[in-house]
């Protein structure tokens, strides 16, 4: 039998699915409207490419304390991202080699 998580772990798993849900909407808005597309009832507000970037610097801030609880190990994550990053590679046609 599996071990529940504590309070604290699930506080942080909350914090993480609560803000990859919003990176995943403003990553459809930019699909949606253009990355400088603004919402119309805010045009001196920020861009979708900025909503994304505020969103995704969020999932970081997560992460962070994730590893902070010790819920993730860095240096997995790390291994499994270059692995990915050589996975995926073939699969993006339309990226410059990098």
């Amino acid at each position: 039998m599996s071990e529940r998580v504590t309070e604290a772990e699930r506080e942080r798993l909350e914090l993480l699915i609560e803000e990859l849900g919003e990176s995943i909407q403003a990553a459809t808005k930019v699909l949606r409207f253009g990355y400088e597309s603004r919402h119309p009832k805010r045009p001196e507000g920020e861009t979708n490419r900025e909503s994304l970037e505020r969103e995704l610097g969020d999932v970081r801030v997560a992460v962070v304390i994730m590893l902070g609880g010790r819920d993730l190990n860095e240096g997995r994550m790390a291994k499994h991202a270059m692995k990915k990053m050589e996975t995926v590679r073939p699969f993006l046609i339309h990226q410059e080699p990098w």
